[in-house]
């Protein structure tokens, strides 16, 4: 699971922090531009923004954690809570995010972003037949990877881009490879609508269109 179901919860996204931070260079759309990691001191503004006005930046830096705090789990982890009730999604759902909306709403989750590990360890379930790869475009090609050697099919449900800066911009897949298959569309909409042909009921969740 990527991002994209902590976004609709209200939590910006990971470089949300590498901005606030000033990790890297962000002068323009974040898909027009190469953003290098800021390395040299005159470029990096972070001490001279807390140092010269310390509240507004302290707000900044909290932002991430204070949303976090304040999201709730979305349709998109109530209609996987669903489905992994009915015995259709087995093991834990396999992300880098740090909200713990998944948990919140009820699944068993691992963290699989770790500087200390190259590729992190990855416990799939030894009944899943398949990898449900949701909107993720970072440290997901090692997992998807693993599950095609394991004789598992690979399905990504992705727009396959985003909106920023008021601007919808393309973000195609990088590693999708034969026999996979791709539902380019959100994930909200496409798992509730799965849950439908399923027969599996999501409470409080509308009806797919």
């Amino acid at each position: 699971m990527g991002c994209g179901t902590s976004v609709e919860a209200g939590v910006p996204p990971l470089h949300f922090l590498h901005q606030a931070y000033r990790v890297t260079e962000r002068t323009d759309n974040v898909m027009k531009q190469t953003h290098p990691f800021v390395l040299s001191p005159d470029k990096d503004s972070l001490v001279r923004e807390m140092l010269l006005d310390a509240t507004a930046k302290a707000e900044e830096l909290v932002t991430m954690f204070r949303e976090s705090f304040l999201a709730v789990p979305t349709a998109a982890h109530h209609a996987l809570k669903a489905l992994h009730d009915a015995g259709h999604f087995v093991g834990p759902v396999l992300q880098h995010n740090f909200d713990l909306l998944a948990a919140r709403a009820g699944l068993p989750e691992h963290f699989v972003r770790r500087y200390d590990q190259k590729v992190p360890p990855v416990p799939f379930h030894p009944e899943a037949k398949a990898l449900l790869v949701v909107g993720l475009h970072a440290d997901r090609r090692s997992v998807a990877k693993r599950a095609r050697a394991r004789g598992m099919r690979v399905f990504f449900v992705d727009t396959e881009g985003l909106e920023e800066f008021g601007q919808y911009m393309p973000y195609p897949l990088e590693g999708p490879q034969d026999g996979d298959v791709i539902v380019k569309a959100e994930a909200t909409r496409t798992l509730i609508a799965l849950c439908q042909l399923l027969g599996v009921n999501v409470p409080g969740a509308a009806p797919a269109l």
